[in-house]
């Protein structure tokens, strides 16, 4: 499964980019992967965000601004490629902010 990292912060944020469906079309999906405590510390939260999420938005005419949040330890390749999986198979995935778990 092909991706490119953008940046990676420790093992708590990574920046990539993949590409894959959204709604019968191929797009790249700009993607902000983040652990709870990576989301937390970039964002300053004073109140710490206690459900996974995906929000989708889009950027341009065949790209797609991703941000994940998992309540994982870290962001790893195994983890990369697993989010990957999810969102690629995820069948109904529309723009917004989807909260689960």
């Amino acid at each position: 499964m092909s991706y490119s990292i953008i940046q990676q912060s420790g093992t708590q944020h990574a920046h990539i980019k993949f590409d894959g469906p959204f709604q019968g079309k191929m797009v790249t999906w700009n993607t902000y992967f983040f652990t709870f405590d990576g989301y937390h510390s970039k964002h300053k939260m004073a109140t710490p965000v206690f459900k996974q999420f995906i929000d989708v938005k889009p950027a341009q005419s065949n790209t797609m601004e991703l941000t994940v949040v998992l309540n994982i330890a870290e962001i790893n390749k195994p983890n990369i490629q697993k989010m990957m999986i999810m969102i690629k198979q995820y069948k109904n995935l529309t723009t917004g902010r989807h909260e689960y778990g």
